[in-house]
């Protein structure tokens, strides 16, 4: 599985900052059901970190997300948009 996020945590003066970098590496950065998983998993990381107090979620180097990719609508016609979610939530 291609890994479309990555976390850095520790930066700043006091390393209370993280970012969090999003990028397909596709120029579009289009959400799929995986990136989405992905970003979730990223945000749901942060939950017992009380040593960040900030989070920069960033784009590629030409766009932060063109919206849904097209190609994976198949996969989720017909159900509703949170069937998308991880699963467990």
């Amino acid at each position: 599985m291609t890994e479309f996020v990555k976390i850095e945590k520790g930066l700043g003066p006091e390393g209370r900052i993280a970012v969090v970098r999003f990028d397909r590496g596709d120029n579009i950065n289009a959400l799929s059901p995986e990136a989405l998983r992905q970003l979730t998993n990223a945000a749901r990381s942060f939950e017992d970190d009380s040593d960040t107090s900030v989070v920069v979620l960033s784009g590629g180097p030409k766009a932060f997300s063109a919206g849904f990719e097209l190609k994976d609508a198949k996969a989720v016609r017909g159900e509703p948009w949170t069937s998308v979610r991880c699963a467990g939530t």
